[in-house]
């Protein structure tokens, strides 16, 4: 079993991009049979956005688990419903009694504390995720909008969204923190 550390995000975010069409296609249905609640949990979270949303919710899902496979040297487990309606719970709790009510205003007090402090927004969101691996789901995030992004290149909303997905799954999944 390999650590999950910055390399290994990077490596297999750059494996995935370098994927033909087809084996895309039948990594994803494989992925489908292997997590179904999953697919479902992003499709129920994203089941108001626009198909791009979708995709890429489903998308960065894809990505958490091919990382996790690497990290094993296996396919991961299949993750229980009652798993994610627990982890899910929690990062309701999370959010209600957090920074924000809502995934856009978790950014917008992120982006708000990162001026105040001077620091990137995605700092913050460590700092500010109370999860005890915030740092996976905001370098995956950084992994998948590039470091070069800046607000004005992407909803934020969106993201918010992407990444109360994302903390969901790791919570459910107890990843750990990322190493450095």
């Amino acid at each position: 079993m390999r650590g999950i550390d910055r390399s290994l995000v990077d490596l297999a975010w750059r494996d995935l991009c370098a994927y033909p069409p087809g084996r895309v296609e039948a990594e994803a249905e494989a992925f489908l049979a292997q997590q179904p609640h999953v697919a479902a949990f992003a499709q129920s979270v994203t089941m108001n956005d626009d198909a791009a949303v979708q995709q890429a919710a489903f998308g960065l899902c894809f990505l958490l688990f091919k990382i996790l496979e690497r990290s094993l040297g296996q396919p991961f487990p299949e993750v229980a419903e009652g798993r994610l309606q627990s982890a899910y719970e929690e990062t309701r709790h999370w959010l209600d009694h957090g920074p924000a009510a809502d995934p856009a205003s978790v950014l917008d007090t992120a982006r708000a504390d990162a001026v105040r402090q001077g620091t990137p927004v995605a700092a913050v969101l460590d700092r500010a995720a109370d999860s005890p691996h915030p740092t996976l789901v905001t370098y995956i995030l950084g992994a998948f909008y590039g470091e070069d992004a800046v607000a004005a290149d992407y909803d934020e909303g969106v993201r918010a969204t992407l990444f109360l997905v994302l903390r969901t799954l790791t919570s459910a999944l107890d990843l750990g923190a990322v190493e450095a």
